[in-house]
């Protein structure tokens, strides 16, 4: 299992669970669409769910506490629209969703609720991909980004994304996986995206700061941090070349700086891939080949206008199956967590896997 650095493991499936084999990703991503597909597609899904019994879980330390103190009223939102509540129960420590809560509730309730963040939102969507079980999930986003609630269109308003969980539609979502060594048997997924770059280096500054001298800021209000943070990544060094071949390509191209996207919001209202979508079955690549704080500045407020970058040092694609290859060390984050350094990795999708519970 790898660490995300600041202690934070990342969710990680084991290929065995799939039977598959280590040799290539082709052959490990196939497992994983094969096992996604039986878990997932195996009945039909209903536009609105029919009350049945449901399991909340939160994390207790999402949105400064805040996520403790809606467990009791989304309990009482579900039972008086006659759903049987059979457990309230927070995730203690990082994978404590995936690896006890998931596999202990999954095979009892009909409709999961979590009340936290992105990144307990992922663990919870590894752990049913794990055991092969498919459950729809309501989401109360209490997390500092909120990266899929906000793509999804979900309320970041607690009663209102309460109210949504027995008004809303299922959809079928896309889920990321992310390899990160040709040795290695397990596969990491994520939701939002995976970083190269600048954005990854701010990432990475952001978890310095806050678990140093900007923790007690940064749980009162995390913006000033990022802006530190960004303003560290500007002064780093210079970004690192690295190749990528897409879609088994035996060409690659070289770039400075690469954002792998499912979802079309990057951060608070940003865009880096104004066209990506969570259930068109690809993912959107944003590469960019030249560096410098002019550079930067301008895709940086590309981002913040939800517009594509400048195609005279930004290229925009799309593709199922990406991998990367560098001599040194890359600086990489997924969906927010910083990564350990990196020399190659392999990015590939699994259609429609995540049911999640959006606006109709």
């Amino acid at each position: 299992m790898l660490d995300a650095g600041g202690g934070f493991p990342l969710p990680t499936f084991s290929t065995r669970a799939w039977g598959a084999a280590p040799e290539s990703f082709p052959r490990v991503q196939r497992g994983l669409d094969e096992r996604f597909s039986s878990a997932f597609n195996s009945d039909i899904v209903r536009a609105i769910l029919t009350p049945g019994k449901a399991a909340i879980l939160y994390h207790a330390g999402a949105g400064r506490g805040l996520a403790a103190n809606l467990v009791a009223p989304v309990r009482r939102h579900l039972e008086n629209a006659h759903w049987e509540v059979i457990a309230a129960l927070p995730t203690r420590a990082p994978r404590h969703g995936q690896e006890e809560l998931v596999p202990h509730l999954a095979g009892h309730c009909d409709f999961l609720v979590v009340i936290a963040g992105d990144g307990t939102l992922r663990e919870i969507c590894t752990g049913l991909g794990n055991i092969g079980v498919s459950i729809p999930i309501g989401l109360v986003p209490t997390g500092n980004a909120n990266v899929v609630a906000r793509d999804q269109g979900i309320p970041l308003e607690p009663e209102h994304a309460i109210a949504l969980l027995t008004a809303g539609r299922i959809r079928h979502l896309d889920v990321g996986t992310l390899r990160f060594d040709t040795r290695s048997k397990e596969v990491s997924i994520f939701l939002a995206m995976v970083e190269i770059g600048f954005g990854a280096r701010v990432v990475h500054l952001t978890q310095r700061l806050r678990n140093g001298w900007l923790n007690s800021l940064y749980r009162r209000w995390g913006d000033p941090v990022y802006v530190t943070a960004a303003l560290g990544a500007l002064l780093s060094p210079a970004e690192r070349v690295f190749r990528i071949y897409a879609d088994s390509a035996a060409a690659a191209h070289q770039h400075k700086a690469a954002v792998f996207a499912n979802t079309r919001c990057y951060a608070k209202g940003w865009a880096v891939a104004p066209e990506a979508r969570m259930d068109d079955g690809r993912l959107d690549l944003v590469t960019r080949r030249k560096s410098g704080p002019g550079v930067l500045l301008r895709t940086i407020n590309a981002a913040r206008s939800a517009r594509r970058p400048a195609p005279a040092f930004s290229v925009y694609s799309q593709g199922q199956r990406f991998r990367c290859e560098s001599q040194t060390p890359l600086v990489a984050q997924m969906d927010g967590d910083p990564l350990p350094a990196l020399k190659w990795i392999e990015v590939g999708i699994v259609p429609g896997c995540l049911r999640l519970m959006t606006p109709s």
